[in-house]
């Protein structure tokens, strides 16, 4: 129950109880839970894709996910894709990456990247159709989830401490194995054999993007962790809503 509560606390804006402070291993229990977590926010922004489509259409209904999405992350994802935008693309020496990374201000290349992924997430929410499209949206915020602990049990943190340090520390194969089939288990009670195709589609993205990033930084960071989630949630959508079109 702990690694649950972490999970759902490092992920998410719903509080976990002001007596819940991780201890050692919390870390690396909660990462078998993201997936969990990713499935559980997935269905909460399905039910406000179903009010918006109730009420107003598609494209109001893609913007109001979209807006509940950032809110109920607390805008984690969004600003990891930001600054991970901002320093890959500046093209300065290691060193300099990670600084960038830890200015609070934002780059045009991070803006330009923030408002590239949003228009891609909103017209990919608002393509969705179809009486189970709901399932699609569940199946891609858990895949999200489960490329993020593939990343981190794959690739070397760059920093020496920090949370992400912790985690990497405590992240161990048995627990990206765990978060894998979770994440398995989660996508195929939604979408059957397509949901599994879409874990495999969130592994394959990690090892990519995870070698492509930590190349030039010499590991990753919970930055880089945030923009693969983002990648993979819109990735998982599209694919997802061409699975829709051609079933139709």
């Amino acid at each position: 129950m702990r690694g649950l509560l972490t999970a759902v606390g490092f992920l998410t804006i719903v509080p976990v109880g002001v007596g819940h402070r991780p201890r050692g291993g919390d870390f690396g229990r909660a990462a078998v839970w993201f997936p969990v977590v990713g499935l559980l926010l997935g269905l909460a922004l399905a039910g406000v894709d179903w009010c918006g489509r109730a009420l107003w259409d598609p494209y109001v209904a893609a913007a109001l996910v979209l807006g509940a999405g950032v809110v109920a992350t607390g805008g984690l994802h969004i600003d990891g894709l930001m600054d991970t935008a901002d320093a890959l693309f500046s093209r300065q020496s290691r060193e300099r990456m990670l600084e960038i990374m830890r200015d609070p201000r934002s780059g045009a290349l991070g803006v330009a990247a923030a408002v590239c992924l949003l228009a891609a997430k909103f017209a990919a929410y608002s393509h969705l159709s179809g009486p189970d499209h709901w399932r699609v949206i569940g199946a891609a915020l858990a895949a999200g989830r489960v490329a993020m602990i593939v990343a981190v049990g794959v690739f070397p943190y760059a920093r020496e401490q920090g949370t992400g340090a912790r985690m990497t520390n405590e992240v161990s194969a048995r627990h990206v194995i765990g978060a894998i089939l979770l994440g398995m288990g989660a996508t195929a009670s939604l979408l059957g054999i397509p949901g599994l195709c879409l874990i495999g589609l969130a592994i394959a993205v990690a090892v990519a993007f995870g070698g492509y990033a930590s190349r030039p930084m010499g590991g990753l960071t919970g930055d880089v962790y945030g923009a693969l989630n983002e990648l993979v949630e819109l990735a998982a959508l599209l694919a997802g809503g061409l699975l829709l079109t051609q079933n139709q």
